[in-house]
């Protein structure tokens, strides 16, 4: 009897550590898919292309925070992108904006996931989105 619960016993240690091996496997990072993120600079300096590894359920934002020194700041329900490696946006001038495979940003970056994305690229560039987000926050306070 004692050899049969010392075999129950290794079948089901064995059994719960698959179990916790695979759900340990899900969240960490594929050892062959990556993501590459490609900083434009702008003017200011020479872009660069890194690789971030791919992880599910990981946002655009947090991708970029892998590969460069992020800066972000609230504004209204939008957590904008300010600053990549010391260069800092100026509002109403230049500002960061990204693509995820060729196409332009549909959502902000903190909340835009980047599971079936390749390629993240992100472009220093004249700002044209903070006049909508001066004007929704103006209609606000009109109310």
């Amino acid at each position: 009897m004692s050899r049969m619960v010392k075999i129950i016993a290794v079948v089901a240690l064995f059994i719960s550590s698959l179990a916790i091996s695979g759900s340990w496997a899900d969240n960490r990072p594929s050892d062959s898919k990556k993501i590459v993120v490609e900083i434009d600079y702008g003017d200011l300096r020479p872009s660069r292309t890194a690789e971030a590894p791919w992880i599910e359920g990981r946002t655009v934002l947090e991708v970029l925070q892998t590969v460069a020194i992020v800066e972000t700041h609230p504004v209204g329900q939008y957590v904008m992108v300010t600053s990549i490696d010391g260069v800092k946006g100026k509002r109403g001038e230049m500002a960061w904006y990204y693509m995820v495979d060729g196409k332009s940003a549909e959502k902000i970056a903190y909340s835009k996931i980047a599971n079936d994305a390749e390629h993240i690229k992100w472009v220093y560039k004249k700002d044209v989105c903070s006049w909508k987000v001066d004007s929704q926050n103006t209609l606000k306070e009109g109310n």
